[in-house]
Order: C-alpha cells, then structure tokens, then sequence
C-alpha cells in the first residue's frame, strides 16, 4: 500500500445537537505511521467489518460528494480542498439527523494495485498504560478496531465504468443510512452481481485449497440448500453462514477471501437465480434446453471433451417412451 494523501478534520456532535466542525490547516506530510496506520485499517475493513458494495446514484446535483471526487481526481481542486468540500457536505448531512455523532473525518487516497479515496469517521477509545513510576495511567488512542463509519472507493474501477466500485462497513443501520446518503450510494450490488461473485468465490477458494471433486460437490450442493432457502424465504443471504458450511473449522478464512477485492461479496445479500449452478448444469437455447444435477457427471452424465459428447447413461423409462414415439418409422415398419 502507498499512502498518496491523508488530511483528517473533526467534527464533533452529540445526540440530538448541532455539529461543530474544526478544520484541518492543512494536508498531512506522509511518514510510515501513515503508511502503517492506513495497512492496518485496510485489514480491519475487509477481514472484520463485512462491508458491503454498491455505486453512486446518478442525480449528481442531489449527492454532490461524487462532484467533489471527480474534481479531485480531474486535477481541478486540491485533495485539501476536496476533503473542505466534503466535510462541509457531511456537516449539512448528520445536522439533519438527530442520532447521529461525529468523531474524526479521515480522508485518504491510497494506492493498493489500483487507486483508492477513503473516507472513516474514527473516535477515541480509553485504554491504560503502565508509566515510569509503575502506576496505570488512562490513555486515548483511535479504535481503529470498530470501523462503524467508513467508504472505500476504487476510482479506477469507478473510471473505466464499471458497475461496482464502492464499499461501506455495514455498521448500524442508522448509521449506515445517513453514511450512504452522504457519500451518494443508493445502489447496492445487484442480487445478480453478488450471487455471481459468491459462485466464483467458492469455485476459486475449494479450487486453490485442493478441495476433491467429491468433497467440491458436497460443499456446493450444501450451500445452494441454504441459499435456495433464503430465497424462497425472501431474506438476505449471510456470508457468514455460507463460509460455516465451506469450512466449519475456520469460516473466516472464506469469510476474507470473499470479502476481498478481488470478489466483493457483501455480507448479507439477496440472492438470485444464477446461484442454482452451484448445483445444476443447464443450458437453454430455442432448439435445446438441459438441465440436470451436478452430481451425475461422470456417472448417468458422461462429457468427452476430446469429441464434444455429451452422453446421457441410464435414461428414465417416461423420457425413453417420449423418445421412442418421435422416431422416425422404419421402411419395414411401413410395409
């Protein structure tokens, strides 16, 4: 990770008050703790705080947090001048609900193979230290640990067009509303999108931790119960629940490989159709439509890759007879 620009204001508010912003004088010089400090709440954000993805909403003049963004990254205002702009439009956004609190307002563009702009409220969290004279001394640092507050965008993504470039923590749900609000984001992830992301997930991760064909299946066809449930149920999927079935012993580890990058899988999603590949092959076209259970390949289903067959073993008395009355009648039928 490479830390480009960080400036950090506070914006103080208590329940049911007004905020009170103070403004930073200037943009921070960037010296390892920077460095170190932004790598360890990169891991927070994506291996603790389930965050989840979406884009910004198209009605710029009514979120005007992209505009402040796009000028920034254009080269027409000074990262500084961007984070004013923002903090100021956070201030307008958080008076107007009466729960809500401040802290902190980080503002940081780094680069992690592709450019990112974050934006965390942080705040104090009392801890203890033992002094020169051996006595305990209360002690300030940021928690750093409870990200409740925070907004990831991959500019490079957001840039070349693609549909999802944003991540939030899910936080609370108060939070969450007002949060989103300010940053612009009132598209989540499509349930189409999350469910692909949730079927190339698990199909790399049993891929690379050399999962057998056998067990692979298993895990799938587990999965795809639990997900066909929640649809029909018309609730969120839980990634924490999928990453239990993937691997009960150690579920976190799905848990962030999901969560990465790479895949953006938010922690609680709707479901969608696509995901009954996990346990059916299908194809469907105007002359032909297959479907059948994942399982019988390689038994009642054989593929030969070499020629391109696909061979169908075994096959169900009913589907025999529909096939026997569509064949052509012989010439010594006929006579």
């Amino acid at each position: 990770m490479k830390v480009k620009n960080m400036v950090i204001h506070k914006l103080e508010k208590k329940q049911g008050e007004q905020a009170n912003l103070t403004t930073a004088a200037k943009q921070l010089p960037i010296t390892w703790v920077h460095q170190h400090f932004m790598s360890e709440v990169k891991q927070v954000y994506y291996n603790k705080s389930n965050p989840i993805y979406g884009s910004f909403d198209a009605a710029r003049d009514s979120y005007p947090y992209q505009t402040f963004l796009c000028n920034y990254l254009s080269g027409n205002i000074s990262f500084y001048d961007f984070t004013i702009k923002a903090v100021i439009h956070f201030e307008n956004i958080i008076n107007e609900v009466a729960l809500a609190t401040g802290g902190y307002v980080l503002f940081c563009h780094f680069e992690m193979g592709e450019d990112f702009v974050a934006v965390i409220v942080l705040n104090d969290k009392e801890s203890y230290i033992i002094n020169d004279n051996l006595d305990v001394n209360a002690n300030a640092r940021l928690d750093i640990e409870k990200l409740d507050v925070a907004n990831f965008t991959n500019c490079c993504k957001w840039n070349s067009g693609e549909e999802i470039y944003l991540s939030f923590t899910r936080g609370k749900k108060e939070i969450s509303n007002y949060f989103r609000r300010f940053i612009g984001c009132t598209d989540y992830a499509s349930a189409r999108e999350s469910s692909l992301n949730l079927k190339r997930a698990i199909n790399d991760y049993l891929y690379q931790n050399g999962y057998t064909i056998e067990q692979t299946e298993q895990i799938k066809e587990l999965v795809f119960a639990y997900c066909e449930q929640q649809m029909k149920a018309r609730e969120d999927i839980q990634l924490s629940f999928v990453a239990y079935l993937i691997n009960q012993h150690a579920p976190e580890n799905f848990t962030a490989f999901a969560q990465a990058e790479k895949y953006q899988v938010s922690a609680f999603f709707k479901g969608h159709n696509t995901l009954k590949s996990l346990k059916y092959y299908s194809y469907n076209s105007k002359e032909l439509t297959i479907i059948f259970d994942s399982k019988l390949l390689g038994n009642t289903v054989v593929y030969d890759d070499i020629k391109n067959n696909l061979l169908i073993k075994n096959i169900p008395d009913h589907l025999k007879h529909q096939l026997t009355k569509k064949l052509p009648i012989s010439e010594s039928d006929e006579s």
